[in-house]
């Protein structure tokens, strides 16, 4: 059984959105979570604090289910390969990352959070405060995590764009090549054998021997 390279890169586009996928619900489950606990924890504050957006939870929420998205894109993608959905698909995904990258550094490297906290959050309300800030650096601890698989899928979209250009120009060349063995060598209805190929077991393809 032999695979080509294309199927090959379509199998790990397909895995690496799984993992996407997982990570993506697993954030989305955690930020609703956790909104809960901000809601519950600044009820019991004085009404004279006047508390912002969670705007950290929120982030991560919208990453969660930007990264949701991207992989019903990628699902797409991986069941159908060709230049033009590619190049799409590469345009797509960085203005994505672009956007989480932003966000990111606005929201959890701009803002400084423990100041806000300690202003806002009095001494009898410590053990909320330390909450907070535990998860403060473990939804900018998953946020980033996120974007290691999404890059990944991109390097391995850049391939497959690679590896359908060599292809084309294989394919290419391996036509012109048998139409001039036809012409010279052998008679016009004569079939020219061709034992250095095989067929791919997932597309069909023809591959070359090695």
């Amino acid at each position: 059984m032999v695979r080509c390279a294309r199927c090959c890169l379509q199998k790990s586009i397909r895995i690496v959105n799984l993992i996407i996928l997982l990570l993506a619900i697993g954030m989305i489950i955690y930020s609703l979570w956790l909104q809960k606990k901000w809601n519950g924890g600044v009820a019991q504050l004085p009404a004279t604090a006047s508390f912002p957006r969670p705007w950290f939870i929120l982030a991560c929420l919208g990453v969660g289910i930007a990264a949701c998205l991207s992989t019903v894109v990628g699902h797409m993608v991986a069941n159908c390969i060709s230049h033009s959905t590619l190049c799409i698909y590469i345009v797509t995904i960085i203005s994505l990352l672009l956007l989480e990258l932003a966000v990111v550094v606005a929201i959890f490297f701009r803002m400084d959070w423990k100041m806000l906290f300690a202003k806002l959050i009095d001494k009898y309300h410590t053990k909320f405060k330390i909450f907070l800030l535990f998860h403060l650096k473990m939804c900018r601890f998953v946020t980033i995590l996120i974007l290691v698989p999404q890059i990944n899928v991109l390097a391995l979209v850049v391939i497959s764009l690679w590896a359908i250009g060599t292809e084309q120009r294989r394919h290419r060349n391996d036509s012109e090549q048998a139409s001039i063995i036809q012409s010279f060598l052998v008679r016009p209805n004569s079939p020219v054998p061709d034992t250095s190929r095989h067929a791919c077991c997932s597309c069909e393809n023809l591959l070359e021997s090695t």
